[in-house]
């Protein structure tokens, strides 16, 4: 794991720091935003590998993009904007966690702390991928298809449970 995701995620998981929420999210949740959240999250379904690969660049590649469309569902549920996601996120997927929990979701994986720095950026490991394949270590396919999952899970459970909080409110 890099350092700076490390101690950013140490630092705001213990409340040191805030999450810095976009001026749009200041708003609360309503059916647009759940809606856009939603689509992003069946978006993330619609590119979860199926198949095996040939190259595991391939594979990170596409879980990297798996990941950042759910993990920043979770940020457009709260009020931020695709733009806010493309401008303070980017492809880091790490930062992405970091504040999709700081608003609220509750995922702990230690399978998902292992993969994120190999995610991070995911754009990294689009063909052709020009890094060091010793970085990547050993990879289980599997491992990692069920962990996204679990993941995917979770965003799922936390913007169904957020929009009947909303709608009770």
């Amino acid at each position: 794991m890099e350092r700076r995701t490390l101690i950013g995620g140490l630092l705001l998981s213990s409340g040191i720091i805030g999450v810095r929420w976009p001026v749009a999210a200041r708003g609360r949740r309503d059916s647009e935003a759940n809606e856009e959240a939603m689509w992003r999250l069946r978006n993330a379904h619609e590119f979860f590998p199926k198949a095996d690969f040939v190259r595991p660049a391939d594979l990170l590649y596409q879980v990297g993009i798996v990941s950042q469309l759910a993990l920043t569902a979770c940020l457009v549920a709260t009020g931020w904007s695709d733009d806010d996601c493309r401008r303070h996120v980017g492809q880091d997927v790490g930062k992405a966690f970091f504040l999709a929990n700081g608003g609220g979701l509750q995922f702990h994986s230690e399978s998902f702390a292992r993969l994120m720095p190999l995610l991070s950026p995911y754009g990294r490991w689009r063909p052709p991928a020009a890094v060091d394949w010793r970085e990547r270590g050993t990879i289980d396919a599997d491992e990692v298809r069920f962990t996204v999952s679990r993941l995917l899970a979770a965003v799922r459970s936390h913007l169904v449970s957020a929009d009947a909080k909303a709608k009770r409110q």
